[in-house]
């Protein structure tokens, strides 16, 4: 039965035709509607999915991802970046609400947070700071290789922890891709302390230096969880209106 039901996009459409196609037509009628009904109700309407907690914060979190790119790619940096520090935050109370609420979610729905959440940590985590870094150099050689390097490192990073987890005392491999945009933050606050010259470069080696930290096994790094959490929120937060500030001191008045 499995090759039959290969074709199909979810397991359980698949065993329904399958069953009504070799028994269905035998029985010389339609299945019962109990046993149809059971069946279907193993897939989930996508749109479904964001009834749950955690899923509904990740989608939240999405929404302030496309906020920033918007921004950085009308120039405006601080409020880019400020807009993804709401998203790197949020991405870490998703995870703190999937487990205090791990005992309400129903079958299917933890598998598809952690693909939900992944795809949210490769936008925030590696693509916007990438993009960030070819903005501010303006596409310099060496601002293309911290891009490409990022990209790559961040990418396998975030594939070796899908199939891998945590190591056994509960800790990450190398640095997680979630620090990419709060250096982008650091970084763009200290931007008055260096030549506008040099700025640019020293953005490029720091993201070379934490794309080679982020695929690194000699690094242990425990996760932001607990009491963590509320820190992060007020660091992120702190950040972003710290940004909004250096952004309108830049207004002309």
């Amino acid at each position: 039965m499995s090759n039959d039901t290969g074709r199909f996009e979810h397991p359980a459409e698949g065993h329904l035709c399958v069953v009504e196609q070799r028994f269905g037509s035998r029985m010389g009628r339609a299945l019962p509607t109990d046993i149809t009904n059971a069946l279907a109700a193993e897939r989930k309407a996508m749109i479904g999915y964001l009834r749950d907690y955690a899923n509904a914060i990740t989608a939240l979190a999405y929404v302030f991802a496309v906020i920033g790119l918007f921004l950085v790619l009308n120039g405006k940096l601080e409020l880019g970046v400020a807009a993804m520090l709401w998203t790197w935050f949020l991405d870490h109370w998703d995870g703190h609400v999937a487990r205090k609420t791990s005992h309400l979610r129903p079958r299917g729905v933890p598998e598809f947070g952690r693909s939900f959440d992944g795809f949210a940590d490769f936008l925030h985590g590696v693509l916007f700071p990438a993009a960030v870094i070819m903005l501010i150099s303006q596409g310099t050689a060496l601002s293309l290789l911290a891009s490409v390097l990022l990209v790559l490192a961040g990418a396998i990073r975030l594939s070796h922890f899908e199939n891998v987890g945590l190591t056994r005392d509960a800790r990450f491999e190398g640095i997680p891709v979630s620090y990419d945009t709060p250096l982008l933050a650091v970084l763009l606050l200290a931007q008055p302390q260096f030549p506008d010259e040099v700025f640019p470069t020293v953005v490029a080696i720091a993201f070379i230096v934490l794309a080679l930290l982020h695929v690194t096994s000699e690094i242990r790094v425990p996760p932001i969880r607990g009491t963590a959490v509320p820190i992060a929120t007020a660091f992120a937060i702190a950040g972003s209106i710290a940004l909004v500030i250096k952004f309108q001191s830049r207004l002309p008045h």
